[in-house]
């Protein structure tokens, strides 16, 4: 029996974000295991680059995503799922299952999916709810979000919970330059930002804390990174007259990044939103102490601070950076979200694809399955 092509859609590095790593990773980890993968890179302004198709316009990439699947194929879309631009891209998935006869798999990657649901009266959720139906399976990266699925009246047996997290690949070595820029650093705190919306969103608060846990920790410096961090950060690190102890290194490499990781004495990461933060788990992975936000979701092992609150931030690192063998041993590595993906494309490589039941309406507990949180 031959396998199933695979169209994967999504964005695709760069940027070095949660949801364009995972899709590599997830093209990586199924190539590994015989199926032949086409990645639809769905960030209109991408690079040219033989990893991926794209287009430079939204309508030629719903073509795309229309005309690459078959009937033998399984399509895969990742999206956020929080704007009008990201259900025309599943409205579109949804045509080319219901059309093609393609099995189609949707992930929803964005902590503020919840929260946009929440703003959708009856009849937009009858229409959403008649935009998945098409689709074989839904995964949610976090429970908040799997939740919210359930709530639009997606049945639970066609919903999944799994983290956006593969694992750790072989990290490499941090480069001269770099132990030159943290050589002066101990302990040193990796701050990293992320979300859709505005990724520098958070990290105020940890440049506020700054310059006291400097007075308590005089070698302490901060490295911040993520994708379109510096605008505002830089700016309000030399303000706070912290440029001898802050570097602003803004978007890095995957690989890059890992080898700062696998160096900080702690990783902060301060947003006020977050579907499944892959730094968070690729630190914790680690063995990297992890203090990050409260929002609706994190990982078990994660240090919690309310997010936007500059004190509670600094008592948390404080503890953190004081506690006798801060750094805890690194524990085998996490293997358990792969299984649970491959799972399910075996779960459709194995019979013809199903539609899913939707429910005209939601659950009375609102509860999510989950398969591992």
């Amino acid at each position: 029996m031959s396998l199933p092509r695979v169209v994967l859609a999504g964005f695709y590095p760069p940027p070095f974000a949660g949801e364009p790593i995972h899709v590599k990773q997830l093209a990586a980890f199924l190539r590994a295991r015989g199926l032949p993968v086409d990645v639809l890179n769905l960030n209109r302004h991408a690079p040219a680059s033989h990893e991926y198709l794209s287009a430079p316009t939204p309508w030629a990439l719903m073509r795309l995503l229309f005309t690459l699947p078959d009937r033998a194929s399984i399509l895969h879309l990742h999206t956020n799922g929080h704007s009008w631009k990201s259900w025309l891209m599943i409205a579109t998935a949804a045509m080319t299952a219901r059309l093609k006869g393609a099995r189609a798999i949707l992930t929803i990657h964005s902590g503020l999916f919840p929260g946009y649901v929440s703003t959708l009266g009856r009849f937009r959720r009858a229409v959403a709810r008649r935009i998945l139906r098409p689709f074989a399976r839904v995964i949610a990266v976090n429970r908040e979000i799997g939740q919210a699925m359930e709530r639009l009246g997606i049945a639970r047996q066609d919903l999944a919970v799994i983290p956006a997290f593969l694992g750790v690949p072989q990290s490499a070595e941090l480069t001269a330059d770099d132990r030159t820029v943290i050589g002066g650093f101990r302990p040193l705190l990796v701050a990293v930002g992320g979300g859709d919306r505005d990724p520098e969103l958070g990290l105020p608060t940890v440049v506020n804390a700054l310059g006291e846990l400097v007075r308590r920790f005089p070698g302490l410096g901060a490295v911040f990174v993520g994708w379109q961090v510096g605008a505002k950060t830089q700016p309000l690190i030399e303000a706070r007259g912290l440029t001898a102890h802050a570097v602003c290194l803004g978007e890095v490499s995957h690989e890059r990044c890992l080898s700062l990781l696998r160096e900080a004495d702690v990783v902060v990461r301060s947003t006020f939103a977050d579907g499944d933060a892959i730094t968070v788990r690729e630190a914790l992975d680690l063995g990297v102490p992890v203090v990050a936000s409260d929002t609706a979701f994190r990982p078990a092992g994660v240090v919690l601070f309310r997010k936007g609150d500059v004190p509670d931030l600094l008592e948390k690192v404080t503890q953190v950076l004081s506690a006798p063998g801060a750094r805890p041993e690194r524990t085998a590595p996490t293997v358990q979200p792969a299984q649970d993906l491959w799972r399910i494309y075996a779960d459709l490589m194995a019979g013809p694809s199903t539609p899913m039941t939707c429910s005209s309406r939601p659950s009375r507990d609102g509860r999510a399955p989950v398969i591992r949180p």
